[in-house]
Parts: structure tokens; sequence; C-alpha cells
């Protein structure tokens, strides 16, 4: 509800109405409009069609879903995160992440970016937190590129887990050019360490080489 209360502010006053007058065409006190516009409480979601009622808009627009389903949001958010990704800020990247999935939670992208991003990190409980996304996304979604994409992430963050043969399985179902199999079985043979294994995620995440210094 990130809009509501802009939205309930700005429709009152395009009708002429004062919190008062709402107040009472409603049956609540002009307190509880005025925290409503103030974003310090919420309407009951009973009162919630009277409402859109009353400023003749849908449920949906008093609540913002316009913007809120709005692509320039979605990319945003993940220009915002490959920023801090670029600049070594991963925690910042998974915070961003985290914070865009309670408005998105079954965008596949965000998802997939979040796990790679929790990769990234040396704590064993996100790795196991990203390796159970990256399953998640392959087991719904029908969009390819996401599954080569979340494949080739989900292989390379297998081999940091210690799980090499499950790597190599994910890695031979890859086509995609920068997540071929080639690519990634080369990188898994190897044995990287887990900078190397980091740089490769991020170009998987940025769709550049990113090197340690």
């Amino acid at each position: 509800m990130l809009y509501l209360a802009e939205n309930l502010k700005a429709l009152r006053k395009e009708k002429n109405l004062t919190q008062e007058d709402t107040a009472e065409l409603l049956g609540v006190s002009p307190q509880s409009v005025s925290k409503w516009e103030r974003g310090d409480t919420l309407p009951d979601i009973t009162l919630l069609p009277a409402l859109a009622n009353l400023y003749k808009v849908s449920v949906d627009f008093l609540l913002g879903m316009d913007k809120i389903n709005q692509q320039q949001t979605r990319n945003n958010v993940f220009i915002a995160a490959h920023e801090h990704l670029q600049n070594g800020d991963v925690n910042a990247a998974i915070e961003v992440y985290s914070e865009a999935l309670k408005l998105f939670p079954s965008d596949e992208g965000m998802l997939s970016d979040l796990a790679i991003a929790l990769a990234l990190t040396d704590d064993p409980a996100k790795l196991s937190q990203a390796l159970a996304l990256c399953e998640r996304v392959l087991a719904g979604h029908r969009n390819e590129k996401f599954h080569h994409t979340t494949r080739a992430a989900l292989s390379l963050i297998l081999l940091k887990a210690g799980e090499k043969e499950k790597a190599l399985q994910i890695a031979g179902q890859l086509s995609h050019v920068r997540e071929s199999r080639e690519h990634i079985l080369a990188e898994i043979e190897k044995e990287p360490a887990a900078d190397a294994i980091n740089g490769y995620l991020k170009l998987i995440a940025l769709g550049e080489l990113q090197t340690t210094s």
C-alpha cells in the first residue's frame, strides 16, 4: 500500500472535500482520515470499497497498483541493486531485492538476482537461501532466458557450496551464450576459488566480468 496515503489526500482534494466531509460520509472520525493521509495508520480493509466509490476510482487505483506495476518501478530496482554490486556493496544489493520482493514476490528476475547476491557473501545460511531461490525460479518460470541464467548461477553456487557433481549436472543443461555449457563446465573443472566464482556470478548478474583486487 505504498501509494495509499498520497492517493487518499490527492483524491479528496480533487473532489473538494475536507477531511471532516470525508469522515462524515464514511462514519469515521476526522482524526482517522488525517492519519490515513499521513500514512500513520491504514483504513480498515472493509472501508476500501467505500473509499473507492466515494472518489470514483477502483480499489487498485486507490492502492496505487498502477504505479506499483509500472515496468519502470521494476527497472529502478535492478538499476539500484546493480549499482550496489558494481560498488562492491553486496549487502545493500540484497536489501534492495529483498524489499522489492515484498511488492513483487513472484518476479523471477529479482529472485534470480537476489540468489546471486546472496551467493556473493561468505554466509553459509545465505548460500543455502541462494540455492533455494534458484530452485524456486527453475521450478516455476517458463522463460528460457531466465532458466539459462538461473541454471548458470545455480551451478556456480553449488560449486561454491562444495557440491561439484551437482554443479556439473546443472551446467550440462546450459545452452545460452554467456551461460553456456562450455563456459560453465570449464569453470567448474578448474575448481576456482570463491573469489573467482564470485567474479563469474557478477558476470552473469551484470553482464561484465568483475575482477577481484
